[in-house]
């Protein structure tokens, strides 16, 4: 799967797309989005009120849908598996169906449908941008997602805080040189995730998504720069950063649900745009659920690799949705009650989990009532809980700046060696004979 399009026909195919072809407007899309994330479904936006392109937002709607790209039995191991690997960035030529659009005297926001996604947002902020760079030392290209925001015309603010980036940029500011740069949009999943992951700095990241993908990403070259960057996009922003425009970056509504402002970025200066003929924009709205996935899905893989083998009686794993990976609830068959507690302590090490919540096989691990449930009728907390002080967090937790320091809790809302009866179930009816009446009085729908 080599493009975006690509990937909204696969998910079409399996009725995974909503596609939404009634005229909306730019400022409603954040909205939308947020009310019909809750189907589950990929939400593609064919018209654009005043815009020549599409927008398609929460392009991966669960794990489910990561795990129907990977195409294996356990795509957590199948991901771990394949991105220890790596395959070669394949060269291609220019696309010549590509449009170039001279920017320096144009507005970004005239072509790019881009959203202002919440309340306070300063103003209109790229969250998919891919920025990629080329090392002056070494020759790699750096790559990663930063968000970029709005300033008019045909400059963006840059987040360039985060390594392989944040490095290539003191490197272009200690020599004096101008930093070209080119931003990326519109890729299918796999090549997304894969560029928010961490390797090595001798690694280009392209080769990751290939190894995740099961083959070499095709590559072309920028029109104004050495960068080569993944073809087959809905758009690519080439340009340059521009240090003497430092400028107060924010507010953006974060993934964390809290608003993130930084004190100053550089500004980068777009002076070319390609795009395709009838792009598709791709908006992540960064309090929503794709995200999230992005994240679980990725610390789903790396939990269940390590815990599991220590703790073989794991049912199964689940994160809360909108926590961004630090709550985690654990499904557990017999064991003893020092083992669970031991399995406690063992999730709190992992940096992302700041709260753990184990129960016993009977209880949906996916159902926030019934773990609730769980929590009230199974936890004695002076014995239940266990409280652990000055962790290693998230750095995007707002109660802990950097992560560090955090208090982190888990809680044993198990039924494991505590003498406790049997749980009340109601009796069941014919399966086939009662699925046919719910159907016939639209319950199911």
């Amino acid at each position: 799967m080599d493009s975006i399009r690509e990937y909204l026909t696969f998910m079409g195919s399996r009725g995974l797309l909503l596609d939404i072809d009634r005229t909306v407007r730019r400022e409603d899309i954040p909205e939308l989005t947020d009310r019909l994330s809750s189907r589950a479904m990929v939400l593609m936006f064919r018209r654009v009120e005043g815009y020549g392109c599409g927008v398609v937002t929460n392009l991966v709607p669960s794990h489910e849908a990561l795990g129907l790209l990977l195409a294996g039995d356990d795509p957590y191991a199948l991901f771990l598996e394949r991105i220890r690997d790596r395959r070669e960035k394949v060269p291609v030529g220019r696309d010549g169906s590509l449009t170039s659009v001279d920017m320096e005297e144009r507005d970004l926001l005239s072509f790019l449908p881009i959203l202002r996604h919440c309340e306070k947002d300063s103003a209109p902020f790229i969250t998919t941008g891919i920025i990629s760079a080329v090392d002056p030392d070494s020759g790699v290209v750096g790559r990663g997602i930063h968000r970029m925001e709005y300033r008019g015309g045909n400059r963006l603010g840059v987040t360039l805080i985060n390594p392989p980036l944040a490095d290539i940029y003191r490197k272009y500011e200690a020599r004096g040189g101008r930093m070209p740069l080119c931003a990326t949009l519109g890729v299918d999943p796999l090549l997304f995730l894969s560029m928010a992951l961490k390797v090595s700095y001798e690694r280009d990241k392209l080769e990751v998504a290939g190894a995740l993908k099961g083959s070499g990403v095709k590559a072309m070259q920028c029109v104004e720069s050495a960068i080569d960057v993944p073809a087959g996009a809905e758009f690519y922003l080439e340009g340059y950063v521009d240090s003497g425009d430092m400028r107060r970056d924010g507010p953006l509504g974060e993934i964390s649900g809290y608003y993130l402002t930084m004190e100053k970025t550089p500004t980068f200066v777009v002076n070319r745009l390609l795009h395709r003929q009838d792009p598709i924009y791709h908006g992540l709205l960064p309090v929503g659920p794709e995200g999230d996935t992005y994240l679980t899905f990725v610390s789903r893989a790396h939990v269940q690799d390590s815990v599991k083998k220590l703790f073989p009686f794991i049912d199964d794993i689940s994160f809360v949705p909108k926590t961004f990976g630090s709550s985690v609830v654990v499904s557990v068959g017999s064991a003893e009650r020092s083992k669970i507690r031991s399995l406690i302590l063992s999730m709190m090490a992992f940096p992302m989990i700041k709260k753990v919540v184990v129960v016993d096989e009977d209880i949906d691990c996916r159902s926030l009532a019934d773990v609730e449930w769980a929590v009230v009728t199974r936890c004695e907390a002076s014995r239940d809980i266990v409280i652990v002080p000055n962790l290693q967090g998230q750095p995007i937790d707002p109660g802990a700046p950097l992560g560090l320091g955090v208090a982190k809790m888990g809680i044993d809302a198990t039924i494991q060696g505590k003498g406790m009866e049997e749980r009340a179930r109601v009796v069941r009816g014919e399966p086939a004979r009662i699925e046919e009446l719910m159907k016939s009085l639209e319950v199911l729908r």
